[in-house]
C-alpha cells in the first residue's frame, strides 16, 4: 500500500458506497485467498509423509511473505522511477531506512498487523505530481502481476514436486495481491487502495487539495526547504486536521524555532505538546510512540540549550533503538551533555556528527537545518 490513508471524509473522490462495498468484500476475499492458496499449493506439492508437513508450512509462509515484499519493493521502484524521494520501506518487522547511498536494515518492535507493509515516499514539488504518484501507486500491483506471470510460466516447465508447488504458490499469492490492490476501494478505516489512488490522479486530483498538505510539506522538505521556509497556510491546514497532523505541525514549528536559534520559544512549545499528547487515545499513543518520543527529545534539547543545563538529556530520553534511528538528534543531546561538563572537544565532535548523520538522509533539508543549529550553538556555547 502507499503511505497515504485519506478517504471520503477528507473530500477526495471515491466510488459510490453501493459499488465500494462489494469491491471491498472482494478485496477481503482476495486477501484470504492469498494466504489460503499460498499454504495449500505448498502443502499439496510435498510428499505425503507427515515429516513434510512442517517444510510445507514453511514454504507456504515464504510464498505469502514474498508477495508482500514484492508489492512494497514494487512501490519503491515505482517511486524512484517517478522521481519521488523514498524515506523508508517496511514489511512486517523488517524496516529499511533509505540513505542517499544505500539503506539501513533493522528489526522493529512487533506490530499487530505482522504482515503489513508500506512505503513512505514523497513527490518532488518541482515535478508533475500526477506522473510521480501514478508510478508510485502502480508499482506495487504491477510488480506482483509480473512476478505472478513469470512464476506461473516457469512452473509449466517443471515436473510435479515441491519446486513447482512453490512456484505455483508464488504465482497465486502475487496474482491475488496484485488484483486486490488494483481494485479502487476505500476501507472502513479510510484505507485507500492503490487502484483508488491511481483513479484519483487520472481524474485530475488537485495537488493543492487541503488534505494533501502533509505530502506537500514533506515534498518541500525533501527537496531542501527548511522548516522556517514552508508555507504557513499548509501548517494551518495540518493543525485543522485529525491527529496526528497537529502534532506534525507542532514538530515543524519546533524545528523552525530551533534552526533560528530561538531556544526559549522552542522550549515553550512543550505545554502545547503535552496537551495534545494527553488528548490522544491510548491506542493512538502506542501507534505514535516513536513520533512522541522524537518530539519529546527535541523539546528536551531546546530546554537544555535555553537553560544551559543538560539535566533533562538523560540516557533514557530516547530508547536505544531510537538513538540509532534519530542519530542527529541524539548527537546534539550528547553535545550538550559534553558542553555541560566543559568538554569542548567532545561538544564540537558531536555537533559535527549530527551534521554528518543528517548529510546521509534523503531529506535534503536535514543537513541544512543541522548546520544552522550548529552555527547557533557554537555562537551560544563557543567551543
Amino acid at each position: 500500500m502507499s503511505q497515504s490513508r485519506i478517504g471520503n471524509a477528507a473530500g477526495l473522490w471515491s466510488l459510490p458506497e453501493w459499488l465500494n462495498t462489494p469491491l471491498r468484500m472482494l478485496t477481503i476475499f482476495l486477501g484470504g485467498a492469498t494466504g489460503a492458496l499460498g499454504m495449500a499449493l505448498s502443502m499439496l506439492s510435498m510428499p505425503a509423509e507427515p515429516v513434510w508437513i512442517v517444510p510445507g508450512l514453511l514454504l507456504g509462509f515464504v510464498a505469502i511473505y514474498q508477495s508482500i515484499f514484492v508489492h512494497e519493493f514494487g512501490h519503491l521502484l515505482g517511486a524512484r522511477l517517478g522521481g519521488m524521494t523514498v524515506m523508508r520501506l517496511r514489511v512486517g518487522r523488517w524496516d529499511f531506512r533509505m540513505r542517499r547511498r544505500g539503506w539501513i536494515v533493522s528489526r522493529q518492535p512487533k506490530h499487530p498487523q505482522k504482515l503489513a507493509g508500506y512505503v513512505m515516499a514523497f513527490a518532488d514539488p518541482r515535478g508533475p505530481w500526477r506522473r510521480q504518484h501514478v508510478w508510485f501507486n502502480a508499482g506495487g500491483p504491477l510488480a506482483n502481476m509480473l512476478v505472478a506471470g513469470l512464476a506461473g510460466l516457469l512452473s509449466l516447465t517443471l515436473e510435479d514436486g515441491p519446486v513447482q508447488g512453490l512456484l505455483l504458490a508464488v504465482a497465486a499469492t502475487n496474482a491475488c495481491m496484485g488484483v486486490a490492490n488494483l481494485l479502487p476501494v476505500q476501507g472502513k478505516l479510510k484505507q485507500v487502495s492503490d487502484g483508488l489512488w491511481m483513479l484519483r490522479w487520472w481524474r485530475g486530483m488537485d495537488a493543492a487539495h487541503p488534505q494533501l498538505a502533509f505530502a506537500r510539506l514533506m515534498g518541500l522538505s525533501c527537496s531542501g526547504l527548511c522548516a522556517d521556509q514552508v508555507p504557513e497556510a499548509d501548517l494551518q491546514l495540518l493543525e485543522s486536521q485529525e491527529s496526528p497532523m497537529p502534532l506534525v505541525a507542532l514538530y515543524i514549528r519546533l524545528r523552525a524555532l530551533q534552526i533560528q536559534g530561538r531556544w526559549q520559544e522552542a522550549a515553550a512549545l512543550d505545554s502545547s505538546f503535552q496537551t495534545q499528547r494527553n488528548a490522544l487515545p491510548e491506542a493512538l499513543q502506542k501507534v505514535l510512540y516513536d513520533m512522541l518520543r522524537l518530539i519529546g527529545a527535541e523539546l528536551a534539547f531546546a530546554q537544555a540549550v535555553a537553560s544551559r543545563s543538560a539535566l533533562g538529556l538523560f540516557d533514557e530520553l530516547l530508547p536505544q533503538r531510537l538513538q540509532s534511528e534519530y542519530t542527529s538528534i541524539w548527537a546534539r543531546c550528547l553535545a550538550m551533555r559534553a558542553a555541560a561538563t566543559g568538554d569542548q572537544q567532545e561538544f564540537r565532535r558531536q555537533l559535527d556528527l549530527a551534521v554528518a548523520f543528517a548529510r546521509q538522509s534523503p531529506d535534503l533539508s536535514q543537513e541544512t537545518e543541522e548546520l544552522r543549529m550548529q552555527q547557533h550553538l557554537l555562537e551560544l556555547l563557543p567551543a
